[in-house]
């Protein structure tokens, strides 16, 4: 996405530099990609219970864009991340308030449908996909999300799926998995953030390896020591 910024940056202030007549149609091109299509899949990326139908979605209308060359890159692109998209997380749908009570009945049918054999455990999308039914993607292996999200999910889940989806949402079992999935970290940003500030402080001070390794301890240590940035925490921290 930074590379798309750059590029809405581009077009606004395009008449404060020269650009070539081929430069100014590719960032018009792409700056109309983000603004118009990308952008809201992009905002909603953290939103795990989102994220399956929203992957499907966006593949979806990524062939219906009116640029065939912006749409065959960002098909190709977006394609290498969809291991993600697997049998598994595909069950959190589950919980999204867009997917229709009938869809969720047919998720429900299809967790006899024997898991696939592919070791990737990855969805592949083809031409002849139906990308736009989440259900044609659940399996048996989808109910390990159950495990994930509580002790026991999977038996625990029964007393909710056995009943109308439309009941769902007064049901205390799916409301405690419900909450939980909505919390779900699904991105990395912040761990690529912290590993980026310590390869920066790794470079700058620290040359030796086995010194960056006693640091990483000492900083592990004094936070589990101080889990708050707090004069009362510190207080405590050191009696």
């Amino acid at each position: 996405m930074a590379k798309g910024i750059y590029a809405l940056k581009i077009y606004l202030f395009k008449h404060q530099f020269t650009l070539s007549t081929r430069e100014e149609n590719n960032i018009t091109q792409l700056a109309l990609f983000v603004s118009i299509m990308y952008v809201r899949f992009w905002h909603e990326a953290p939103m795990a219970v989102r994220a399956p139908f929203n992957d499907l979605q966006l593949m979806k209308v990524l062939k219906e864009y009116p640029h065939e060359k912006v749409a065959h890159a960002a098909q190709a692109a977006i394609s290498r991340h969809l291991w993600y998209l697997s049998e598994h997380l595909i069950g959190l749908s589950l919980f999204d308030d867009r997917i229709d009570t009938e869809t969720k009945k047919n998720m429900v049918q299809n967790f006899q449908c024997p898991k696939k054999q592919d070791f990737s455990r990855r969805i592949v999308l083809s031409d002849e996909t139906p990308i736009s039914n989440v259900a044609s993607f659940v399996t048996e292996r989808t109910l390990d999300i159950f495990d994930v999200l509580t002790l026991d999910g999977k038996e625990r889940a029964q007393l909710f799926l056995s009943k109308d989806p439309k009941t769902w949402k007064d049901d205390e079992v799916f409301i405690t998995m419900r909450d939980r999935a909505i919390n779900m970290k699904v991105v990395n940003d912040s761990a690529e953030r912290a590993i980026a500030l310590i390869e920066r402080y790794n470079e700058s001070i620290m040359q030796n390896e086995d010194q960056k390794q006693y640091l990483l301890q000492v900083v592990a240590a004094h936070r589990k020591k101080l889990p708050t940035a707090s004069k009362a925490a510190m207080m405590k921290g050191y009696k």
